[in-house]
């Protein structure tokens, strides 16, 4: 049989829109003006992998790669004008990555590395958002990012990570919003509505959890926890409010402190340091203005 000539099977995946190779398979659908749509899947240890890319709208800009990847997919979905998706999964298995995108000049991109059994997911809806899901050398964690209305800003970062799980979830413009994590077995949410809202995290050890939740206008929340079995609570409405919550202890399974920041009205600020074992602390303030600091060992 007279082998087919390269030019020929090009065109002819381009034109199906479909290639399977290495027990890998591509599906690419566009429908609009010049939008662009790249997969990757060529290195040989890449083998059972999957990429689906659709896209609607005009000037959209798709792309995805897997190498030395096994059992993985990734799925990017844009609908609109001027958006970009990037996701890269390499070193690893059974890794999952979805974004997916409707409106003006969006940004998301994906990057799981050296991960076994991870799911990265993006969600965007509005104008000139930006989200960032980074998770290296780890294995079962799950990041996921929401965001709804214009100028937000969302990055996720799970480092040598087992385990963990991310949430960031905004509404209305202008927030911003980061967790960073290293270790296993934690937990943190990040949930934002209203304008210009700040939120912070960053967790390492063991089995740390966060839930912060904002509305309102210009608040600022900020979570460090470095040891063991340290929980984290901070609720904010209204305008200007600050808060800072600060758990830590020595080497080994120590911890197991427990912290809540819950503020109402104006300028308020609140701040929560313990740096020893099975502390427990509380602030709650309602009004304009007010301050209160905590510190435990």
């Amino acid at each position: 049989m007279k082998a087919l000539p390269p030019v020929f099977l090009a065109t002819f995946l381009t034109a199906s829109g479909f290639a399977i190779a290495a027990d890998n398979t591509v599906i690419l659908q566009q429908n609009g003006t010049a939008n662009v749509a790249t997969a990757n899947q060529d290195d040989p240890a890449a083998i059972g992998n999957l990429i689906h890319q659709q896209q609607s709208g005009k000037f959209n800009n798709a792309e995805s790669t897997q190498r030395h990847q096994v059992d993985s997919t990734i799925y990017q979905v844009q609908d609109g004008t001027l958006n970009r998706a990037y996701s890269l999964q390499l070193d690893g298995s059974e890794n999952h990555s979805n974004i997916y995108q409707s409106g003006i000049y969006q940004q998301a991109s994906t990057l799981q590395i050296a991960s076994d059994g991870s799911s990265a997911t993006i969600r965007q809806q509005g104008s000139h958002n930006d989200a960032e899901i980074y998770q290296y050398l780890g294995r079962d964690n799950v990041a996921v990012i929401e965001q709804v209305g214009s100028l937000h800003g969302a990055s996720i970062g799970q480092y040598a990570s087992y385990h963990s799980e991310a949430y960031i979830y905004q509404q209305g413009s202008g927030q911003r919003a980061e967790i960073a994590q290293d270790g296993a077995d934690h937990y943190a949410r990040i949930a934002q509505q209203g304008i210009d809202n700040r939120a912070e995290v960053t967790q390492q050890a063991m089995n740390n959890s966060v839930d912060i939740m904002q509305s309102g206008y210009g608040n600022d929340a900020n979570v460090l926890q470095t040891s063991w079995y340290n929980s984290a609570i901070v609720n904010q409405d209204g305008q200007f409010n600050s808060a800072d919550i600060i758990q830590s202890a020595g080497f080994g399974p120590a911890g197991g402190n427990q912290a809540m920041i819950s503020q109402s009205g104006a300028l308020n600020q609140a701040l929560i340091i313990q740096s020893g074992y099975s502390g427990s602390a509380s602030v709650s303030q309602v009004g304009s203005a007010n301050t209160a600091t905590v510190i435990q060992h």
